[in-house]
């Protein structure tokens, strides 16, 4: 049993920078059918991820949560460009990434589907977090390649989940990236800051 997590952003305007993956229409078409089976099986208090905002998070580069002494926006104006430089570019440099969904697993905050983190997400990941920073900070990428499936509106005891097998495996290649201006949680409005196609170091 998990005792969950009321998330208190959700569907709230924001501003937030991430370097995401977004599904192509067959993998959103079964991230939702797995949606569509938690929902008939959990009694939990759910709040359904929409489908055009099922993504995996490579990069957070600004949290929608405020951390700065400035707001969001003006740290971006600061820093942005060379960001987007150091991120097109690594993405570049990174060979397109193999993803295997296998595993459906909750936490305090959040339903979530699984895939090992393959090396070359883990490489990127590190790199870009290496190379962006502001004023003693730098981003803390996830440590699991997953894409959020539900959050909580309240807290309860969530009992254990018990998903058919047949629904996984849920397979995917990552051929490009997104940039992104997050404007409405969780993912629901953005603008598209740059598209950076994973190519390898071999193409260059």
């Amino acid at each position: 049993m998990i005792r969950t997590k009321v998330d208190t952003l959700w569907f709230k305007r924001c501003c937030a920078f991430h370097l995401q993956f977004f599904p192509d229409r067959e993998t959103v078409s079964k991230l939702c059918a797995l949606q569509d089976r938690i929902e008939r099986e959990c009694d939990g208090p759910l709040l359904r991820v929409p489908a055009t905002s099922l993504h995996m998070t490579v990069v957070t580069v600004i949290n929608a949560v405020p951390q700065f002494s400035i707001p969001n926006d003006e740290v971006w104006t600061l820093n942005g460009e060379r960001w987007k430089e150091i991120v097109e570019r690594q993405v570049k440099e990174t060979p397109p990434i193999d993803l295997s969904f296998q595993e459906v697993q909750a936490s305090e905050a959040a339903i979530f589907v699984k895939a090992p983190e393959p090396p070359e997400l883990q490489r990127l990941r590190s790199a870009i977090s290496d190379a962006v920073w502001f004023d003693n900070w730098r981003p803390k990428p996830p440590r699991i390649a997953h894409i959020t499936l539900f959050r909580f509106s309240a807290e309860e005891w969530l009992p254990a989940l018990d998903v058919d097998a047949g629904l996984l495996l849920i397979e995917g290649k990552v051929k490009s990236l997104q940039l992104v201006k997050e404007k409405m949680y969780p993912s629901v409005e953005v603008d598209v800051l740059g598209e950076p196609s994973c190519q390898g170091a071999s193409t260059q």
